[in-house]
């Protein structure tokens, strides 16, 4: 890893991170809807997760991080577990995801510093 691919990953870790706590937040919601509200807001969801999935996979084929790769598998879970309306499964693999998506932010930080770019 160099300074140029260092920064990249923290740069693509971070907005994984960030996309992955608003879908988190936006699963929390789904609970309060009720009949086509739901429907439709079920699809806006899994619509969003396959957004933040593309851009997780995204940042593996730059990046060649695994756990971005994982963090996207995780994902198609997500979707799977919204479909079939089991919020909480759901929520889980979002906070397992949000843990691998950090990992190359803490790891490129830990580049940078002990090569002296901090």
């Amino acid at each position: 890893m160099n300074q140029k691919e260092a920064v990249a990953v923290y740069q693509l870790s971070e907005r994984s991170k960030s996309e992955l706590i608003a879908a988190s937040q936006v699963i929390a919601t789904l609970i309060d809807y009720k009949g086509a509200e739901k429907v439709g807001a079920k699809r806006v969801v899994v619509s969003f997760l396959g957004l933040f999935r593309s851009n997780l996979l995204l940042a593996y084929n730059i990046s060649k991080d695994a756990n971005f790769s994982k963090a996207g598998g995780l994902l198609s879970d997500a979707i799977s577990a919204i479909e079939s309306e089991e919020y909480e499964q759901a929520s889980a693999k979002i906070a397992e995801a949000i843990g691998l998506a950090t990992t190359p932010a803490q790891e490129s930080w830990s580049f940078l510093k002990d090569n002296g770019f901090l």
